[in-house]
């Protein structure tokens, strides 16, 4: 083992050295973290109306009652959070709408027989700002209905509840111990997976097929150090490159919770929601799936005659550990996530017990699957890459 942690001191010297290797595997995660949290968090306020959409009402001279539901109408609307402008004609809110500088155009027709006051809605519906504005209106007119249909019945004497025949009261229930919000899960076992590879990823290339192609490699296979122990060195110092690289991901999410970026109030409305069984958890699946990858990109550095074909093999590995991570993301949309064969899927198990774990339902022996699984490809890849490395033929081919 004084072989092998010599080797790991020299590489990670080597790695620590790199401004692109510190810059990718440990400032990147926090930055691009912080980055999506404040996205996000802009997304989600104005989806919830915390940007204010204005709408367009078309001007008319209709008279007195026509004036007085229009009057009413844009007072729903104002205390719907939305801003209130008006345009001339239906003409020239549509041509504005084909010009992206309305979002949503009202126009008010005259009432129906039965004095149901009717409001056309002009939108572009590929147009999302729109849909929200829409959306907006419909909630705040809603709400004016109601208010309307109470003050009806009281006037009739009719009690409030017979205009809601049927009511649903949710009720929550609390499954497992306190988790994190929606966001965070969803969000979360995907970037953490992600960077678990690809902050190794940007040194594999140079790990050994740099060494080929700078000539360095032949100064190191003289040494009195054994191949073998020579391989282990670069997988463990590997590994905890790509470790690290997780852990600053997860560390930026917690960093972007406790300084309380503007608009990501609503993504950490209960706090940043990592419990220590959930950190805990985290750790232990994620560090056989790191020995896998460094595993995986040290044998195809090995293999590699240059770091340029190192880079192709890894864009095509890339793309294959992307998939099944992309894929937990919309797990929680299915009920995969409780089959148990689940765990046996390379990546997707890491990923689905870290948002298993997030949401404070740890089940252990899912755990010990995925666990199982990881480590006997871990085993099985970095058999692979000393193999490699031990024949000469590979070694030799630039």
């Amino acid at each position: 083992m004084n072989e092998v942690m010599i080797i790991v001191r020299k590489e990670l010297r080597e790695m620590f050295r790199d401004k692109r290797v510190r810059f990718n595997a440990f400032v990147m995660p926090l930055f691009l973290i912080l980055m999506m949290v404040q996205l996000f968090g802009f997304v989600m306020k104005a989806a919830v109306g915390g940007t204010k959409s204005t709408v367009y009402f078309v001007d008319s001279t209709g008279g007195v009652g026509e004036s007085l539901n229009k009057s009413a109408i844009s007072g729903a609307v104002t205390k719907g959070g939305l801003g209130i402008k008006t345009v001339s004609s239906i003409d020239e809110g549509i041509k504005l709408i084909q010009q992206e500088k309305a979002k949503l155009v009202l126009a008010l027709m005259p009432p129906t027989t039965d004095g149901q006051v009717r409001v056309e809605a002009y939108y572009d519906p590929k147009q999302q700002m729109g849909n929200l504005a829409l959306s907006g209106v419909e909630q705040a007119l809603a709400k004016a209905n109601k208010e309307a249909l109470v003050e009806t019945l009281k006037e009739k004497s009719i009690p409030e509840s017979a205009a809601e025949r049927i009511k649903i009261i949710p009720k929550e229930v609390k499954v497992g111990q306190a988790g994190a919000g929606a966001m965070i899960v969803s969000l979360l076992p995907y970037m953490i997976v992600l960077f678990a590879f690809s902050g190794g990823m940007s040194m594999a290339a140079d790990l050994v097929s740099g060494e080929k192609d700078k000539n360095t490699l032949e100064t190191l296979l003289i040494t009195p150090v054994e191949r073998t122990h020579i391989v282990l060195g670069k997988f463990l110092s590997l590994a905890g490159v790509c470790f690290l690289s997780s852990v600053s991901c997860l560390a930026g999410m917690a960093l972007a919770s406790a300084i309380k970026l503007p608009g990501s109030e609503l993504m950490f409305k209960d706090g940043f929601g990592v419990t220590p069984i959930a950190a805990l958890t985290i750790i232990i699946v994620l560090l056989p799936l790191v020995a896998f990858f460094a595993s995986v990109l040290i044998a195809i550095s090995s293999y590699a005659k240059n770091p340029r074909e190192a880079q192709t093999y890894l864009a095509i590995v890339n793309f294959i550990v992307i998939m099944p991570a992309v894929f937990s993301q919309v797990i929680g949309l299915t009920d995969l996530g409780t089959k148990l064969w689940i765990n046996c899927v390379p990546v997707l198990n890491t990923a689905n017990n870290i948002r298993a774990a997030l949401l404070g339902k740890t089940d252990w022996l899912a755990v010990g699957i995925t666990v199982g699984v990881s480590a006997l490809l871990a085993a099985i890849a970095i058999i692979v890459a000393v193999k490699l490395f031990n024949r000469e033929e590979v070694l030799v081919r630039v």
